[in-house]
């Protein structure tokens, strides 16, 4: 086992020894004495509107992954954290997938997953990106073109289904705090090690407040090829406000990220089963095969008090990644038909890729925000012109191979260099009248593509919703998406240059049983049209795609009593290709995420805190570029629980504010595919882990 872990565990003692003589402080969580409860539901939401606005109250459905669910979670990376909500369905975690880090939202591609809601991620930041930079995840549900735009991507109509939004952890003026922690994860041949700080410091009479989260973490998946190191990670998140004055603000933050990791491309599944003498824990790769990736981004804005209406925001963005890789995997082995098995197969077993890419986004913004009234009307305003550029360099190659051992010979045809500018302007209002809330917007952007492609394209949304009481908000709303289909060759050199739409129509209601517990309820209807498909015969592209996706959602946050909290969702999604007919389980048609957290009051083991942790996900088609392959190619239904307890250490006479966590996931060891590309490119969870964790706070 590597040293790193000894020396982070001085380093927490250390710091344990010196919270022991500090005062605890009010951390924004429930606090009574004892451990504090997990916080799941979020009190404002910025993404849908550009604005903090009450969750409940918004006229179109936002999911939040708060921060103390993000640390029960442990995910090792953005696209880990994702698979644990209900409705997303994340894909395999590849470098082969040229849409790594872009996620499928209500059975639709989702938009690419931005960074505080105006700077996009840079290429596949997203499967590398450590949630410890963040301080919860906003998930738009349905076309977002009013505020973000069409995204326009290079392979694809993405958007169609929702955004997925970042917040970065922010200073806080208020108080100072310092939180670190250990945690160590063991399973068979599995290990993870992770260390992990968060430190807040008000500076010049609170005028000046920096932030510094930091993690590093190393570990052994299950899977890992004989003599290959372990992975590595290191992230730094360093930000900084600055109050000039009590009416202007200036902002600045960074993200640093280093991660080298074994590269692994997955097993081939036939009939829920691992395929062909591949295992659950199989990897073909070799020892030296890796994913090495570098990636940063840097914001800044100032924000001005213009008057007692009028808020004005400028800010720019820059995210840059660096990815040199190197995967191998099984190949296609299915006929056309979905029997088995296909000749080309038999030949050339393997799927070789290889890459060395640098992926850059740009992004520059001024925002207008007015909150006034017009006789009985209050209004909340929002204007705002951006323009956005992301580009692409370097090379890249894949294809079948019969060896293992098989070397590539570059060519021109495998360099890549590819430029997206995107230039658009937002209106919005959100109006409040009695118990009605009414939102309307509309986008208009400006797409051209480094082929010499240009699109325009209009986005517009409106929604209402009806609060008759302080418990009970009906609400609806319909929104339009389009895009340029850039990415798409109609002949060599020549792109498509028609747009696609996407136009989701949703109605629902939010229930609250008690004051600080919120229930809802939602169904939706998203088609979109003029989706690229391919020429049969052929390799190049004609827009006669149409795809519908229908649904239902469920959810329940929030704390049930003050000393019990509540995080649960479902999602039932039905998809169908109107283009052929064909209506299959492209993805999880149900799907559950449950978690709460429970401590004790009375007793010995008062202020004990018990969680328990639940996920399911039905039976679906395994499919080859999302078409239908045949009935024997599915992935196996599943479903895994988990317990923890949090035992605050001043409980039995230890020092205040630290906490020891013990957690088992996947209690019973199934065995089960979490997530996958094609049939063949299929992603096992990890088998049964048992977690350690010392938590301080002071």
């Amino acid at each position: 086992m590597p040293m790193m872990p000894k020396t982070i565990w001085c380093v927490l003692y250390a710091t344990i020894a010196s919270a022991q003589t500090t005062a605890p402080v009010d951390l924004g969580t429930i606090l009574v004495e004892g451990a504090p409860i997990s916080k799941y539901r979020a009190e404002t939401v910025s993404t849908a509107t550009f604005s903090e606005a009450r969750p409940e109250e918004l006229p179109q459905t936002v999911d939040v992954l708060t921060e103390d669910f993000i640390a029960e979670m442990n995910p090792t990376d953005l696209h880990d954290l994702l698979r644990y909500q209900a409705g997303i369905y994340t894909g395999g975690k590849t470098m082969l997938d040229r849409t790594s880090g872009q996620y499928t939202l209500r059975g639709m591609p989702g938009s690419e997953a931005m960074l505080d809601g105006t700077l996009g991620l840079a290429g596949s930041m997203g499967i590398f990106m450590d949630p410890a930079a963040f301080e919860r995840v906003e998930i738009v549900k349905g076309p977002v073109g009013a505020t973000q735009g069409g995204v326009t991507s290079t392979l694809g109509p993405y958007g169609a289904g929702g955004s997925i939004n970042l917040v970065q952890k922010q200073p806080r003026p208020e108080r100072a705090f310092t939180d670190v922690s250990l945690r160590s994860t063991l399973g068979e041949d599995l290990q993870r090690h992770r260390f992990s700080l968060d430190l807040n410091e008000p500076l010049i009479e609170e005028r000046l407040t920096v932030r510094l989260p930091l993690s590093f973490e190393t570990g052994k998946p299950f899977w890992l090829p004989d003599n290959a190191r372990w992975r590595e990670s290191f992230l730094l998140a360093p930000s900084l406000l600055c109050h000039v004055r009590d009416d202007l603000r200036i902002g600045f933050s960074l993200t640093l990220q280093h991660t080298d990791q074994p590269a692994y491309q997955g097993i081939p599944v036939h009939r829920g089963k691992p395929f062909g003498g591949y295992d659950w824990d199989s990897s073909i790769a070799t020892s030296g095969m890796r994913d090495r990736y570098l990636g940063h981004t840097a914001q800044t804005y100032v924000e001005w008090d213009a008057s007692p209406v009028w808020t004005l925001r400028t800010g720019a963005g820059l995210a840059y990644s660096e990815v040199d890789f190197e995967h191998l995997g099984a190949s296609a082995f299915a006929n056309p038909d979905g029997s088995i098995t296909a000749r080309a197969y038999t030949l050339r077993p393997y799927d070789h890729s290889e890459g060395d890419l640098t992926f850059r986004r740009y992004t520059l913004y001024q925002r207008a925000t007015a909150s006034y009234e017009t006789g009985p009307l209050a209004h909340e305003t929002v204007v705002q012109g951006d323009f956005a550029r992301k580009s692409e360099q370097g090379r890249s190659y894949f294809e079948s191979v019969a060896m293992r051992n098989a070397v590539h010979t570059w060519i021109s045809a495998n360099e890549r260099d590819t430029q997206v500018d995107k230039a658009g302007l937002f209106a919005q209002d959100l109006i409040a009248w009695r118990q009605f809330r009414l939102l309307g917007g509309v986008r208009a952007d400006r797409h051209e593509s480094s082929l010499g492609n240009a699109g325009s394209s209009i986005s517009p949304r409106a929604g209402l919703s009806y609060l008759p009481t302080d418990w009970l908000v009906l609400f609806g709303n319909v929104s339009q998406t389009e895009s340029p289909n850039f990415g798409y060759l109609r002949a060599p050199r020549e792109e498509l240059t028609s747009s696609w739409q996407a136009t989701q129509y949703e109605t629902g209601l939010r229930v609250a049983p008690v004051e600080t517990l919120w229930l809802n309820a939602s169904v939706y209807t998203i088609r979109q049209r003029d989706v690229p498909t391919l020429i049969p015969d052929s390799t190049y592209y004609e827009t006669e795609g149409e795809n519908e996706s229908q649904g239902f959602e469920l959810s329940l946050t929030g704390n049930i009593r003050d000393h019990w909290s509540v995080y649960t969702s479902y999602a039932y999604t039905r998809y169908e290709n109107k283009a052929t007919g064909d209506s299959f389980d492209r993805y999880p048609p149900h799907a559950v995420t449950a978690a709460t957290s429970y401590r004790l009051e009375q007793g010995p083991l008062r202020g004990v805190v018990l969680g328990l942790g639940y996920r399911y996900r039905h039976r679906y088609d395994a499919t080859m570029r999302g078409a239908y392959i045949g009935k024997e190619h599915f992935i196996d239904g599943w479903q895994v629980f988990d317990c923890s307890a949090d035992v605050p250490l001043a409980t039995f006479g230890g020092p205040k504010n630290v906490t020891l966590s013990l957690a088992v996931k996947n209690i019973f060891d199934e065995r089960y595919i979490e997530s996958n590309r094609h049939y063949y490119q299929c992603f096992p969870g990890d088998p049964r882990t048992f977690e350690l964790a010392l938590q301080a706070s002071f």
